[in-house]
């Protein structure tokens, strides 16, 4: 049995973030913004090139929280998905604009307007990956995608419905929806995909239930976050008499600890993590948590959270590979 091991960590949530002016400006001078225009609907978005970008680069899709925007989802991360592309010259970073900065995902009862309007937001990103492409030659088979709460929810909805079209997912503070809250269409195939889940959340609960409101309006019930990866674990073929390849681990950072679980189908060439947090705090730990405001105080400052999941992505796109 292969080996897997790795180091992931916290989620977050949809706050909006001072850093360093002189910062900032450094992981922003490649970025750019554009538009594009689905069924009449003008969307925007902000990607980050690499100052010598290579050809066939893979691309990051990186959606952000409920009520956030392009600019907020960068700050919330510390620029580190910008600063990861620069390192590689090999990724550019896109960032998408939710419709009135939310995104229609799953959730039949989410009372978003791009749910009640049906804004098509698999159309906007898959015309952001297909632009991309035209525009900088990047590596087709190597389209991944990271989303946080609501953009978690999102991301869950592009694994259910065009799972072909990208190499792998990333989800953070987010669990599926039970089916009366579900109106998704899936089309049930295996996807390489990480789960990061405080189970302290109280947004979207650990254990399932109800999700609490920040706005006074209901988004439904989930599944327990066990529940979900249950789910994603039966596509991946996971069954009593046909168990997966499978790695447990726990890793202590500084009073937080995260209990990861890794597994693994050869057969599929897919693989499905999951990493629970208790006492991480909610937002993406990273180098720069100290340029952030007093309200990030609990996280811990230890973890990397963007360089953890570009990791498992590079060890996705590269064969999937044994993590280390």
């Amino acid at each position: 049995m292969k080996i897997l091991k790795h180091i992931v960590c916290p989620a977050i949530f949809s706050v909006f973030f001072s850093v360093n002016i002189a910062a900032q400006f450094g992981h922003e001078k490649n970025t750019m913004k554009d538009s594009i225009e689905i069924n009449g609907v003008p969307r925007n978005y902000e990607y980050h090139v690499p100052q010598h970008p290579t050809r066939n680069s893979r691309l990051v899709v990186v959606l952000h929280g409920d009520g956030m925007t392009t600019k907020s989802i960068q700050t919330t991360t510390g620029f580190e998905f910008n600063e990861l592309a620069d390192s590689t010259g090999a990724t550019i970073v896109v960032y998408p604009q939710g419709y009135k900065n939310y995104w229609n995902d799953c959730r039949k009862n989410a009372p978003f307007k791009t749910k009640s309007k049906r804004i098509d937001d698999l159309a906007f990103i898959k015309s952001i990956v297909q632009r991309m492409e035209r525009r900088y030659h990047i590596d087709r088979n190597n389209v991944f995608v990271i989303g946080y709460f609501n953009g978690g929810n999102m991301c869950y909805k592009l694994a259910k419905s065009i799972p072909a079209f990208f190499k792998g997912f990333a989800v953070i503070g987010a669990n599926l929806p039970i089916k009366p809250n579900d109106d998704c269409a899936p089309v049930n195939e295996a996807v390489s995909i990480m789960i990061i889940n405080n189970v302290s959340d109280t947004t979207n609960p650990y254990i399932g239930g109800e999700i609490a409101s920040l706005n006074g309006f209901t988004r439904g019930k989930t599944l327990s976050t066990n529940e979900t990866l249950n789910y994603w674990l039966s596509l991946l073929g996971n069954t009593d008499k046909n168990p997966l390849s499978s790695l447990s681990s726990t890793i202590v950072k500084a009073n937080s600890t995260f209990f990861r679980d890794d597994y693994w189908s050869n057969e599929k060439n897919k693989r499905v993590s999951i990493l629970k947090i208790v006492r991480g705090g909610y937002p993406f730990p990273n180098p720069h948590i100290d340029q952030w405001s007093q309200i990030a105080t609990n996280m811990n400052k230890h973890i990397n959270i963007p360089e953890t999941v570009m990791r498992f992505f590079y060890q996705v796109q590269y064969s999937n590979a044994q993590l280390k």
